[in-house]
């Protein structure tokens, strides 16, 4: 068992349980102690225990890696078009998925890898130290299990979104039952979870059950 003992910290932010105003775990002039890659001791600087490793935080604030639960790391193209739309008033219907959709198709599997990288590399250098990560622009079971692979490089919570929009080659419950059936089984080994996205011009609710 390896011990890194973190010391020096001005501010430690713990994931206390409690709840509301003035309830948030601040701890001043702290230290932590991680084993094996998990948190196994905070408290006091002056009273840190001995550990294999030390760190020297220099003042600097330690607090809970940040959790992205709903991200589309897995594409190509921008939706600068579908920004404008919405800044200008007119409805999003949609449409800028549809967009992503055919950058994606197009793209090769290093171009999809190095956007993803590119992705997953800023949000650990802000905090983000948890990603969920969803498929949903590809929308062919090739397409999708593709996005879902490419995805399991950088995380274990991945998530299918076969049920993004329906793609234009597609009648709408023919897709559904694509998205149900034989694209669910290609991307099952894949993917933890599955995601409809429950919208006006997406997917309507006896669809999503």
């Amino acid at each position: 068992m390896s011990a890194v003992l973190v010391r020096n910290i001005s501010v430690l932010v713990t994931n206390s349980p409690e709840h509301g105003a003035g309830l948030l775990g601040v701890l001043a002039d702290a230290a932590l102690v991680a084993e094996d890659g998990r948190v196994a001791w905070v408290g006091p600087d002056a009273g840190a225990p001995a550990a294999d490793e030390a760190v020297d935080a220099a003042g600097r604030c330690v607090i809970p890696g940040f959790v992205d639960s709903h991200a589309h790391l897995v594409f190509a193209g921008d939706r600068s078009a579908e920004f404008a739309a919405r800044m200008s008033g007119r409805p999003y219907a949609a449409g800028g998925i549809r967009t992503t959709v055919a950058a994606t198709r197009s793209a090769t599997d290093e171009q999809l890898r190095a956007n993803l990288r590119r992705l997953v590399t800023e949000a650990l250098r802000q905090g983000t130290t948890t990603i969920e990560c969803k498929s949903g622009y590809g929308l062919t079971p090739a397409d999708e299990v593709r996005s879902l692979r490419l995805a399991r490089e950088v995380t274990d919570e991945v998530t299918y979104l076969g049920a993004h929009v329906v793609p234009p080659e597609y009648a709408y419950h023919e897709y559904v039952d694509l998205v149900r059936g034989a694209m669910l089984d290609a991307c099952a080994p894949y993917a933890k979870w599955v995601d409809v996205f429950c919208e006006r011009g997406a997917f309507d609710a006896d669809a999503t059950r």
